[in-house]
């Protein structure tokens, strides 16, 4: 089997997806829905934000 690649467009959205779910989810468990609701919304803002910077702007995801 061949080793999977991934862009860093695709890294970058799988760290950020699954460190957002879990710090949102420990901070819900932990502190209550209503702050996990506020963590959630500020990682898909600083989600967006990351995606600006790693994302080419032609659209194109090769290396």
């Amino acid at each position: 089997m061949g080793r999977v690649r991934m862009t860093p467009a695709r890294r970058a959205r799988a760290g950020v997806l699954a460190g957002g779910a879990m710090a949102a989810s420990g901070a819900g468990l932990g502190l209550g829905l209503e702050v996990g609701l506020v963590v959630g919304g500020v990682l898909l803002v600083a989600y967006c934000l990351l995606l600006m910077d790693v994302d080419r702007p032609d659209g194109g995801g090769g290396p």
